[in-house]
């Protein structure tokens, strides 16, 4: 059995040498089984999964050949072995279950070039309410997938995933957390009784409890494919509700996605925020007074995210965070004129880096004419999720 876990390697291996970056890596992975029928789907498993152990480590281990970067992946990123460390580097096997800290120790004894600090690189960046170390030692995780029930629709969700032998943990009132990823389809409708969601997305909408006014009318103003629009569309059902994206081929996902969630948008349209005709195409779809609540998930570097596509960790270029913000600061110039009085604004990012977080929020607000009612991280990481930003401001004038 040893000649496979070391062909497993050496596959893995040539895999990550072909990756160029010019697509994430997810994508790259699956062209590449397809040209490569010789991998079955045992094969498949497990080479992603050295692979994503590789990349999991950033740049701690740049310096060190692929071959033993791919054993140090492993190594971390996993509390049992599936054999391949016993065949392959059995020196480290025997503390395969211990805690990650002393696990980076231990891989800093058999390959010494190995740098834990560089696993996530930018930690100077990181807005103030993470820890460098325990940021660092999340990516490490394999992320989770989760579940938003949608209202009425709990025990039903819930009894067709138990009928299925899905095994999940409810975190809330509508959290799940699947234990591992799975079709779903059959089980339940996604959109209809249930919405892909990850946990720190859900927190999101936290910020949104308990509103000094009523919410009549939302603009989702970079819906993507509008999960965040269905869940406040569930907050608040009898709003009427706008939805627009820069990205044309993104909103007829939304479409679909409201057609299964029997949601009708008064209007869904595209828009470039960043444009200066941006103005002038909000004026042609949303009502002439405005709207009570514009939800802004802006683009930004993702780095909330990048446990899901590790490639990130050793490719992100820290100059593009001031790109995003210039994005950003162009974007919110113009949602904060379009909040009316009494109304508000619902700042998010999936972001972990100040710039786009507390220092947006500060611009936002010495702009004047809003004020801030609540902000938060929202600590999916600790679940096995994302990581995101939300801030909600009122406009006083």
């Amino acid at each position: 059995m040893s000649e496979y876990f070391h062909a497993y390697l050496r596959n893995a291996s040539l895999v990550l040498e072909s990756f160029e970056f010019k697509e994430p890596f997810a994508v790259f992975l699956k062209s590449y089984f397809k040209k490569n029928k010789k991998f079955g789907s045992r094969d498949r498993k497990i080479v992603s999964d050295l692979c994503y152990g590789y990349w999991r480590l950033g740049n701690a281990a740049i310096d060190l050949p692929t071959f033993s970067a791919i054993i140090a992946g492993y190594y971390l990123t996993h509390q049992n072995d599936n054999g391949f460390l016993q065949a392959v580097f059995p020196e480290l096997y025997p503390t395969i279950t211990d805690d990650p800290t002393q696990k980076l120790k231990e891989v800093t004894v058999y390959f010494p070039s190995f740098e834990p600090a560089k696993i996530f690189s930018f930690s100077e960046e990181l807005s103030i309410d993470l820890d460098k170390l325990q940021w660092s030692l999340k990516h490490l995780e394999k992320p989770a997938v989760f579940l938003r029930i949608r209202p009425g629709k709990a025990d039903f969700v819930i009894s067709q995933l138990r009928s299925a032998g899905i095994d999940f943990d409810q975190m809330g009132s509508s959290a799940l957390r699947l234990h591992k990823n799975v079709d779903l389809e059959g089980v339940i409708k996604l959109d209809t009784d249930a919405v892909v969601q990850d946990i720190a997305s859900q927190q999101t909408g936290s910020l949104l409890e308990n509103l000094p006014t009523k919410i009549n009318s939302f603009w989702d103003a970079c819906a993507g494919s509008g999960g965040k629009s269905i869940m406040v569309h569930d907050f608040f059902p009898k709003a009427k509700f706008f939805a627009s994206d820069v990205r044309e081929e993104i909103l007829l996902e939304l479409n679909r996605r409201f057609e299964n969630a029997g949601i009708n948008a008064e209007k869904i349209f595209c828009n470039d925020l960043s444009h200066d005709m941006a103005v002038q195409v909000l004026s042609s779809n949303l009502p002439q007074n405005g709207v009570d609540l514009i939800i802004a998930d802006v683009p930004c570097t993702g780095s909330g995210t990048w446990r899901r596509s590790p490639e990130w960790l050793s490719s992100f270029d820290v100059a593009s965070i001031d790109q995003y913000v210039r994005l950003q600061q162009k974007i919110v110039d113009l949602l904060c004129e379009q909040v009316q009085v009494n109304k508000f604004l619902l700042y998010i990012t999936c972001s972990v880096f100040r710039k786009e977080n507390e220092e947006m929020v500060s611009y936002i607000l010495n702009k004047g004419g809003l004020k801030i009612l609540s902000q938060q991280h929202c600590f999916g990481e600790n679940s096995g999720g994302d990581h995101l930003f939300a801030a909600l401001f009122i406009s006083e004038v």
